[in-house]
């Protein structure tokens, strides 16, 4: 009798432990079927290539360093500001890769299509070229206040001609680039646009300046058609 009573007792905590198992389980698989999560939306520079009309081109290389950018924005996340002291940014929209890169590409893609020289090459090409450009960003982000929302892109660039053999003529040039370009859409979306359409504008500005240097540098580059 004392065993039946004690395999009862047994039999009895199994099932209350059992029990407690199930309910456990639904808790937790109520708790993880909520509502999920905004899905993060990626975005990138896209614009038209710019245009040039100018008739000479130069047989010359011209190779990208990695462009640099200020710790601020030195990620993927869309920042935004509503004032001179505070920075935030969007929590479901980011760029697919960091600005300094978006950028440094954006603007190798439009010197390669400009035809007015004989060949840009990236960081990861092994090619080496007679001029070189730096790239540092100053400032990339959405300035938003109660007025108006505007697209802000500062970008320092610098060339040198790695012909010179004295570190204070390797230096061509070194400029400064800023843009604002207002929103028409306001949303992350069109903050993208926004950057786009400045990006353009300046990437048109440092092709230009490029191409200025390089003919007062090295004249008898020209190659005429």
């Amino acid at each position: 009798m004392r065993q039946l009573l004690t395999h009862v007792k047994c039999h009895k905590k199994i099932i209350s432990l059992c029990f407690m198992v199930i309910a456990l389980s639904l808790v937790i698989g109520c708790a993880g079927s909520g509502k999920p999560k905004d899905e993060v939306e990626n975005y990138l520079l896209n614009y038209a290539v710019p245009s040039w009309d100018k008739a000479d081109k130069f047989d010359v290389s011209l190779k990208f360093n990695r462009f640099s950018i200020a710790a601020a924005y030195n990620s993927a996340n869309m920042m935004f500001r509503n004032d001179l002291y505070s920075i935030d940014s969007f929590n479901y929209s980011r760029w697919a890769v960091n600005p300094a890169d978006m950028v440094a590409d954006s603007l190798l893609r439009d010197m390669r299509e400009s035809g007015l020289f004989r060949a840009v090459f990236s960081r990861y090409e092994t090619d080496e070229g007679i001029f070189l450009i730096f790239g540092g960003i100053e400032e990339f982000y959405l300035f938003a206040d109660k007025s108006n929302k505007t697209a802000v892109i500062s970008i320092v660039i610098s060339l040198q001609d790695t012909r010179e053999k004295e570190t204070a003529k390797k230096l061509i040039f070194q400029k400064k680039y800023f843009r604002k370009e207002p929103l028409h859409d306001s949303s992350p979306r069109g903050y993208c646009q926004a950057a786009s359409q400045a990006m353009r504008v300046i990437s048109q500005q440092i092709t230009d300046d490029v191409y200025a240097a390089i003919k007062t540098t090295s004249p008898s580059a020209v190659d005429h058609p």
